[in-house]
């Protein structure tokens, strides 16, 4: 609620400011009989004026406070905890859904390097209760679920996004997730929309699933990945404000995913500026490297220490992708070897470098 109650507190502050203004301006010029009579009627103005902001700031502190209980919620560029402390994931993307007891056995491996989020690779075909189980071994570990719905990946049909909120708002799901409401994310899905998807139509695809998993009772913030299977920043640059006042919570975390898109010099600083000039909250959910020079099925050469010296720099998360489990045409984005080991991959997310998780991440202090 933050981001409209400011915006009228900031106008009645205005006017305010222009009617003291006025009776200064006025009251010397003014016949005696009608100089009272204004300022009477000035007064009056004034002071329903005062009334009215003294009761916007309450509203406003009373959201804000109601959000820190709740859960993670964002104001401006920032993610806040539910203790209302900032918190810039640093993280890595971990198969739940295709690798179930490796992925989950490798959780303390992976806090034990100091990561702070996990994002969960899920499907509407996982179970609640080992959704719960998860979502409680993070807990324990201190480190923050982001739970993402792998189905509807590069998908251009809306349906698939409506299937997936109806997946979260689902009784047995939703329940989960309130239960653990106090430091889980909730990313709709991952990567829908192609490279033909345009800006609107993406920004209307997303308005109904908000609609529906918040109509479950689901407080906690959304991420929005971009389309063009992620990559493209610009719509939720353009339309980001928009969607979060569609949200009655106002409450959704924008996520870019940075391949071949962002090889070019300046792309992964040109990114992030444009979402921390609009003043929107940001997420790097995915990014890779600069593997073979190039000569990679996904003809990467992102340079991923930009990507995590610019997450840094602008306040923002970052998430790698991914722990362990690509087919043989991804292998080379696996960062462990026998789900223990430490492969090139690995040890540049982690270690080897100022940036990495070991040397940034914070856990966060809602645990």
């Amino acid at each position: 609620m933050m981001f409209n109650l400011n915006a009228g507190l900031a106008s009645a502050g205005r006017h305010l400011v222009a009617l003291a203004s006025l009776v200064g301006k006025h009251a010397d010029t003014l016949s005696s009989d009608k100089a009272q009579a204004d300022r009477v009627g000035l007064v009056a103005i004034f002071a329903r004026l005062k009334t009215t902001i003294i009761a916007m700031t309450l509203l406003t502190l009373t959201a804000s406070a109601a959000s820190a209980a709740t859960g993670f919620y964002v104001s401006g560029r920032s993610l806040k905890d539910a203790n209302g402390n900032n918190f810039y994931p640093r993280g890595v993307n971990n198969p739940h859904i295709w690798f179930d007891s490796q992925a989950y056995n490798v959780l303390g491996n992976l806090a034990a390097r100091r990561t702070n989020c996990i994002r969960i690779v899920w499907s509407r075909s996982g179970s609640a209760s080992r959704l719960d189980q998860i979502l409680q071994r993070c807990k324990d570990l201190k480190m923050v679920p982001m739970v993402e719905i792998h189905d509807g990946t590069g998908s251009d049909n809306p349906n698939d996004l409506i299937s997936n909120a109806n997946y979260f708002a689902r009784t047995d799901v939703a329940n989960v997730l309130k239960k653990h409401q106090r430091y889980v994310l909730v990313n709709i899905t991952n990567e829908w929309g192609s490279y033909y998807k345009s800006a609107y139509d993406w920004k209307q695809a997303y308005k109904q699933p908000i609609t529906i998993i918040r109509n479950a009772g689901i407080v906690t913030t959304l991420v929005i990945d971009g389309p063009n299977w992620g990559q493209n920043y610009a719509p939720g640059v353009q339309y980001g404000q928009e969607l979060l006042n569609h949200d009655p919570r106002h409450n959704l975390l924008f996520s870019v995913h940075m391949y071949g898109s962002y090889n070019g010099s300046t792309s992964v600083n040109d990114a992030m500026r444009a979402y921390y000039n609009a003043n929107l909250p940001l997420v790097i959910g995915e990014f890779g490297y600069d593997y073979n020079s190039g000569n990679n099925n996904l003809g990467c050469r992102v340079d991923h220490r930009k990507v995590m010296q610019y997450a840094n720099q602008y306040g923002y998360g970052y998430i790698a992708w991914s722990t362990q489990g690509n087919d043989s045409g991804n292998a080379w984005l696996d960062m462990m070897t026998g789900w223990s080991g430490t492969t090139w991959w690995g040890n540049e997310i982690y270690y080897n470098n100022t940036y990495s998780i070991y040397n940034t991440a914070r856990p966060s202090t809602a645990f």
